[in-house]
């Protein structure tokens, strides 16, 4: 009798741990981004199997919970969906998504040979998201706010998730632009020329001297010899 009791409440004890054993969680996380290195804020992350989303922050990072053998979409406008596997099966699984703009909003554009190569760049950029960047912000309350009365915000249209991903959309488009100008002429074969810095010590001392973009928007070929050599001297005596 005893020993039936004692496999009855081995039976109990494995019927109670089996179930947490089979829904272990997981934690998916990762950015989102894609092939340009350009970060996709408010991205829509939803997990197949369970039914359950989450959006990307402003960074492009993003959380959900899931299982292993879960499929998750990542949506986001203008672009092509993807969809990953989960595959383990307890802690936190790290996948970074790149995400490819859908060829239906691509735009054609005539370029020429006087073109830079950062200029040729730049216009394939610009064909590429063209369909994103010229949708129209929405109107503050739909543009019928009586004179005098402030302004007001409306929810449904400025503070909508659309909205917000488009915005921050094209802010992020703009500070990439920025700094593909800034590497476009901050080069490490221009730095190295200039310096005669290589390897590590080349790569540390662009990233302790990155130019802002107002300084290689202003200064011809010349004065940045001149001003890489002037931040040379001077990270040298630290």
């Amino acid at each position: 009798m005893k020993a039936h009791m004692r496999i009855l409440l081995l039976g109990c004890i494995a019927g109670m741990l089996f179930p947490f054993a089979a829904k272990a969680q997981v934690i998916v996380t990762g950015q989102i981004s894609d092939s340009n290195k350009l970060v996709l804020p408010y991205a829509t992350i939803t997990n197949l199997t369970t039914g359950r989303h989450s959006l990307s922050d402003q960074g492009g990072f993003y959380k959900i919970d899931a299982t292993r053998n879960d499929k998750i979409v990542f949506t986001f406008v203008g672009y092509l969906p993807d969809t990953i596997k989960v595959t383990q099966t307890t802690g936190t699984q790290t996948i970074n998504v790149k995400l490819v703009v859908a060829s239906r909003f691509l735009k054609g554009v005539e370029v020429s040979s006087q073109y830079t190569p950062y200029q040729l760049d730049s216009l394939e950029r610009r064909r590429q998201y063209g369909y994103l960047l010229d949708l129209p912000n929405k109107p503050l309350a739909g543009g019928s706010t009586p004179q005098g009365a402030g302004i007001v915000f409306s929810p449904f249209t400025r503070y909508s998730k659309s909205e917000k991903q488009k915005r921050q959309f094209k802010k992020n488009y703009e500070e990439m632009e920025k700094e593909k100008y800034i590497d476009s002429r901050f080069t490490p074969v221009l730095v190295s020329q200039v310096t005669g810095l290589k390897g590590d010590s080349l790569q540390l001392f662009m990233r302790d001297n990155y130019p802002d973009y107002e300084t290689m928007r202003t200064i011809g070929h010349n004065d940045l010899l001149y001003w890489i050599t002037d931040k040379y001297k001077a990270w040298i005596k630290k």
